[in-house]
């Protein structure tokens, strides 16, 4: 299925932690069928970026919508997956009983506490479960392929893959950007000062997005005069 309405809209969006602004004024949209990778350097706000798109924080100003619901609500009333790493697996629950949240079919066998799993085991066991749900209109993961080798690597990529397929719309933060390049539709550069988003052909005008294309296009953005963050009425948003 190709891309067809937007599914995730975010406008103005400005992200605070006490009296630090993370990012400011971010704008873009996501459509069905889309997938957006989220790039940029460690305190960027990749994170906080997807855990307000599922409702874990809330911008200081701005709107998210997903679906045409707030996130909040959107989790409620939309099929959303959202894994942000092994650490926010429950370590004493068992393996097998957390992978029958997923489809209600145990993902794995293993009767062994989630802690005492390997942390590629526990990346993977996370991310099978929340995939498995079906159908997902929004699948929100940060660092997905962090402790994974390459069979499972490969397992996720496929999996992503039909998930955008079906119609899914996808965001993915990684700093992985051999994992993350010509996987997506569109790249959302973060920075201080300023976001960026461009499409996969805006990158790459010949061929796949490539890792090193990805390292050439962020340096060349993080090289570009910036004016100072608190100068009045300044705005940086993303845009194609």
């Amino acid at each position: 299925m190709g891309p067809s309405s937007v599914f995730v809209s975010v406008r103005n969006v400005t992200a605070r932690y006490g009296r630090r602004e993370v990012f400011r004024d971010l704008t873009f949209d996501l459509r069905t069928g889309q997938s957006l990778g989220v790039l940029g350097a460690n305190g960027a706000g990749k994170t906080t970026l997807l855990r307000m798109l599922v409702g874990c924080l809330s911008p200081a100003v701005g709107d998210v919508r997903i679906g045409g619901f707030r996130p909040r609500d959107a989790t409620l009333r939309t099929s959303v997956a959202y894994f942000a790493g092994a650490a926010t697996l429950p370590p004493n629950v068992r393996a097998t009983s957390w992978g029958t949240l997923g489809s209600g079919e145990a993902t794995v066998a293993d009767r062994r506490r989630i802690r005492a799993l390997s942390q590629g085991m526990k990346q993977l066991l996370g991310l099978r479960t929340v995939l498995s749900r079906h159908p997902l209109q929004l699948i929100v993961l940060d660092e997905p392929w962090e402790g994974l080798d390459t069979e499972s690597s490969r397992w996720l990529n496929a999996t992503l893959e039909s998930k955008r397929d079906r119609g899914a719309a996808l965001v993915v933060s990684s700093h992985r950007l051999h994992d993350l390049a010509g996987f997506c539709d569109e790249y959302l550069f973060l920075m201080p000062h300023e976001a960026t988003l461009m499409k996969a052909h805006e990158i790459a005008r010949v061929g796949p997005v490539t890792a090193a294309l990805l390292t050439d296009t962020f340096d060349k953005l993080r090289e570009r005069p910036k004016a100072p963050l608190e100068q009045p009425g300044q705005e940086y948003r993303a845009h194609s």
